[in-house]
């Protein structure tokens, strides 16, 4: 399993839109809205980096407004 923090950034000003629509994607376990140069960070499990590249890409990737993530994968985890 792959535990990730995926930060978002949004075009516009539906960032809250946008991140209901994130927190309804199976693979995301916590979506937050954030302030700085990225609108939302959503923690997210996908069973191996394939499926994260997915998740990231076209699932995440293509919700409307979303123009820039960054993902940042957990290498060790209490």
């Amino acid at each position: 399993m792959v535990k990730a923090y995926v930060l978002i950034a949004i075009e516009g000003t539906e960032v809250s839109r946008a991140a209901k629509d994130i927190s309804e994607i199976d693979e995301v376990e916590n979506v937050h809205i954030i302030y700085g140069e990225y609108d939302i960070i959503a923690v997210v499990k996908a069973e191996n980096l394939i499926d994260l590249k997915d998740l990231a890409l076209e699932k995440i990737g293509k919700v409307r407004g979303v123009v820039k993530t960054s993902t940042l994968i957990v290498a060790d985890e209490d």
